[in-house]
């Protein structure tokens, strides 16, 4: 009979061993999946941060196209300015003449 309640023991020992190994199995499993978790929230961040830098690049962008689009307004109206200064001012256009009807001028004055 000792020998069935040595053998017994052996047994029960070996299924608390088991169980042990068990638990430390799902233990370890529960880590992974922790740090699954961290590694899947840590990818979401840092997604976020390159939207967040995106959206940050194509803010810039339209900011810079309006100040072009500022600085070409304010060169159009200069350059209305510069019209209605003329204008304001009535300069004559250049007379060009051909060399015929110079030497007919000419010959018109000297007479």
């Amino acid at each position: 009979m000792s020998e069935k309640k040595g053998g017994e023991l052996r047994k029960l020992g070996e299924l608390r061993k088991l169980r042990e190994l068990r638990e430390l199995r799902e233990l370890r499993k529960l880590r992974e999946l922790r740090e699954l978790r961290e590694l899947r929230e840590l990818r979401k961040l840092r997604e976020l941060r390159e939207l967040r830098k995106l959206r940050e690049l194509r803010e810039l962008r339209k900011l810079r196209e309006l100040r072009e689009l500022r600085e070409l307004r304010k060169l159009g109206e200069k350059r209305e300015l510069i019209m209605f200064g003329h204008k304001a001012q009535e300069i004559p256009p250049k007379i060009s003449f051909t060399w015929m009807q110079a030497s007919l001028i000419q010959r018109t004055n000297d007479q």
